[in-house]
């Protein structure tokens, strides 16, 4: 009685709250008010028996017992629009034993992926075995006897699975005497059943069955059914002070694992049987069997709805494939990082689905081994109605490992080659280049470890390790890598042609590998890149040509590209530590001669080289400086050919250079352009390195 107050007192709070009939005015009114809502499901029942509905959390899928094909089997329907499908038989169970099979009370676990039921198959533990089956895409595998010690010699079944999956609800024979004596005579010849519940280890299997206590088990109990918040349950029963025949029982567990005596559901209860209860997703409506015989709904009491629930549902996949994968999902107290609950997806399409109440604030962690896990974070503290929440998880076997190689002094990307090998392994994984942007994408398979070398000639190799034989939570892996390049100290003194003294000056180091310049004074020391070539320029502002030169920084030493020693005044000293060039300076004076580097012709022709342009921007700013200064521009040949065709080339190309120099806005009175062809080499033209140093132009100062 006082059980049935409590009920009365949350009703007609309600009833105040949400302005239902006023005609209701009593606990008896309020209680057939709300049975008034019960109603057959048509889509669900037929002129046969329909039984043990059970519907999974995100109320879509419902799964029932029915003897529609004469004998009892079981049957799937799905909501569609609002309306239940017709239901279909599920045939991988159904035909796995023989036409005397009995199959019932199923129990579809809250995320859809389990089916669990009841029944006589040959090869059993018992009489009536608990089985199991797993979803695999819109059908069922063949079934799976769950074992001991949840099966036993005798009967087992009505099965529950809880939300977090770890404790498993069922019925066993009760073979204790009936105390009431009533029942006793109703029950005579029958079985009447107690409630077990069995705990999940730690190791996956199942613990000894537990007797659920008085006053939830009395006689005759039947049909749990454990709720998503995992703490409601709500069985049949029929015993002393019930409406006749089976009615519908709540209890719940209190923080301290005591169940709460159980409560009459007086707003579902009839005269007849009233038993395998079902909730929606939303949490309103109560799936039953009325009568033993049809699937009805009703209306819950707002105050007597469970807690609500948010689902979090969708498909665990492989990112690369997207073929469904196996995982575990933990789920904690993101404030506490206390365990709730471990669960398992769907293996074949990788479906899942987590129930987690209202009210507080969850991480979940998927994880699979050999690949790539994924955290998820949800506050759900302010959340107070039924919602579903979609979320597709891809997880990885590989981890990308993108490498950006550059050079660590002009911070441009370089192109290197990589190996991979797993340490202390003789072979290597992989070797290959990466592309001249400098970057490459590494796939790498998860589960191990590896060591990378990043080699290229005339740089310092990179080695490093990527750990990924752990726990990974990203896939990508972005890993700057820094070449730095050999190089050489060269010293550059500057000094007069004339007296070998040292004078002011400055040198422009230009890199022609590569964008990179240097601009030093004369007389200092440089670092240059080993393996690049550098076009070397000395100017001065006291009365002094240029000088230029190419040189070649090698490993061992540096050597001269360009010019000579006798005519260029640019001389090496030293092929070990720091090499010395040595660049002598032309002072400006009348009479004095500046031979020209690199002023080269196309073959037999006065057309002029683009290299030679560099060289002639330098005599443009040698008489922008030197206003008053005119010059000869003297071309030279070898010996090949008559004399008069070499002193009409040559005069030609001299004609080709002053051109040039003229159209750099230099007036053209300034120059005077002379051939002198093959009658003034300075070697003999006896070999090809001879006759390439006589084919020259030379600058002459006529005034200054």
């Amino acid at each position: 009685m006082r059980h049935s107050l409590f009920v009365l007192l949350l009703l007609i709070t309600w009833a105040a709250q949400a302005q239902i009939p006023d005609t209701l005015k009593t606990y008896s009114d309020t209680i057939n008010y709300y049975r008034s809502t019960a109603k057959a499901i048509p889509e669900l029942n037929s002129n046969k028996i329909e039984y043990a509905p059970s519907i999974s959390a995100d109320g879509r899928t419902m799964i029932l017992e029915s003897n529609r094909r004469g004998k009892y089997e079981l049957f799937d329907s799905r909501l569609i629009d609002g309306k239940w499908s017709d239901p279909k038989p599920i045939d991988p169970i159904n035909n796995f034993g023989d036409s005397t099979d009995l199959i019932g009370g199923p129990s579809i676990s809250f995320d859809g992926n389990m089916l669990f039921f009841f029944a006589s198959f040959r090869g059993g533990f018992g009489s009536e075995d608990i089985y199991y089956s797993i979803r695999d895409g819109d059908t069922w595998t063949e079934p799976k006897n769950i074992g001991e010690p949840i099966n036993s010699s005798g009967y087992e079944g009505f099965p529950s699975i809880s939300a977090d999956g770890k404790t498993m609800y069922f019925v066993r024979q009760n073979y204790n005497v009936i105390q009431d004596k009533d029942l006793a005579k109703l029950w005579e010849n029958k079985a009447c059943f107690s409630l077990y519940l069995s705990k999940k280890k730690k190791d996956g299997t199942w613990g000894q069955p537990e007797l659920l206590p008085y006053p939830i088990n009395k006689d005759c109990e039947k049909a749990p059914r454990i709720m998503a918040d995992n703490k409601t349950l709500i069985f049949a029963s029929n015993r002393l002070g019930g409406r006749g025949d089976f009615d519908l029982y709540q209890t719940q567990l209190t923080p301290i694992g005591d169940w709460k005596p159980p409560v009459a559901l007086e707003f579902v209860n009839t005269k007849v049987a009233d038993q395998f209860s079902s909730i929606s997703a939303q949490g309103d409506l109560l799936y039953y069997v009325y009568d033993a015989s049809e699937i009805n709904s009703v209306e819950i009491p707002p105050q007597l709805r469970q807690f609500k629930n948010i689902i979090i549902q969708g498909y665990i996949t492989d990112g690369k494939n997207g073929a469904g994968i196996a995982a575990e999902i933990v789920v904690s107290d993101a404030f506490t990082s206390g365990e709730i609950m471990t669960l398992s997806n769907n293996p074949n399409d990788g479906r899942y689905t987590v129930v987690l109440a209202v009210g507080s604030n969850y991480n979940i962690e998927i994880k699979k081994k050999g690949y790539t896990s994924k955290s998820l974070f949800f506050d759900l503290s302010n959340e107070n109605e039924y919602k579903e929440i979609d979320q597709d998880i891809e997880l990885y076997n590989t981890a990308n490992l993108n490498l950006n190689i550059y050079d660590g002094d002009l911070f441009e990307p370089i192109q290197a080659s990589i190996k991979v090998k797993e340490p202390g392994a003789a072979d290597f994984l992989m070797q290959l280049e990466n592309n001249p942007n400098g970057r490459i994408t590494l796939e790498l398979p998860l589960g191990k470890v590896y060591e990378i070398i990043v080699d290229k000639e005339n740089f310092d190799s990179k080695f490093f390790t990527l750990d990924v034989s752990d726990l990974v939570v990203y896939p990508e892996f972005i890993r700057d890598v820094e070449m730095l390049p050999h190089k050489r100290n060269i010293e550059i003194n500057v000094a007069d042609l004339v007296n070998n003294g040292k004078i002011r000056s400055k040198v422009r180091i230009r890199n022609r590998n590569r964008e990179e310049v240097i601009e030093v004074s004369g007389n200092e020391t440089v670092a240059l890149r080993v393996g690049d070539r550098y076009e070397i320029e000395a100017t001065s502002d006291q009365g002094y040509a240029f000088n230029s030169t190419v040189i070649d920084v090698k490993p061992g030493g540096t050597e001269i590209s360009s010019g000579d020693d006798a005519v260029g005044g640019v001389s090496v000293i030293g092929e070990g530590g720091t090499a010395k060039i040595q660049m002598n300076l032309q002072p400006l004076l009348v009479g004095a001669n500046l031979t020209l580097k690199e002023i080269l012709f196309e073959s037999n022709s006065d057309q002029l080289n683009e290299v030679s342009f560099a060289e002639l921007e330098r005599v443009v700013e040698l008489m922008k400086q030197n206003p008053g200064m005119k010059v000869e521009i003297a071309a030279h040949t070898d010996d090949v050919g008559s004399a008069a065709y070499n002193a009409a080339l040559s005069n030609r190309r001299a004609q080709s250079a002053v051109k040039f120099l003229i159209e750099k806005n230099i007036p053209s009175d300034r120059f005077v352009a002379k051939g002198y062809g093959e009658s003034q080499p300075i070697v003999p033209n006896d070999t090809e390195e001879n006759k390439a140093q006589n084919r020259r132009v030379v600058l002459k100062i006529l005034a200054i």
